[in-house]
């Protein structure tokens, strides 16, 4: 069953490939997005979809509290 996740904390200048890079070593990532506003700037969170329920507990076990481009992020699943 696949997990849905939540990231914020992030910094503006986070983009999606940063992401998938920091987010793709714990499963297959079906999405993974910076969340924009109107004008395309980033609102300094995303949401990320893994194939498996573990793999996505595993990333926010790995991930939450971390540093990603100088801001700290909190990851939990998306509700």
């Amino acid at each position: 069953m696949p997990k849905r996740i939540f990231i914020g904390g992030l910094s503006v200048t986070t983009t999606n490939a940063t992401l998938n890079t920091n987010f793709s070593p714990y499963g297959t990532l079906v999405s993974m997005a910076v969340n924009l506003d109107a004008a395309g700037g980033s609102l300094g969170n995303a949401n990320g979809e893994y194939t498996t329920d573990q793999a996505g507990t595993d990333a926010i076990a790995a991930k939450n509290g971390t540093v990603i481009d100088g801001s700290t992020i909190s990851v939990s699943e998306a509700r």
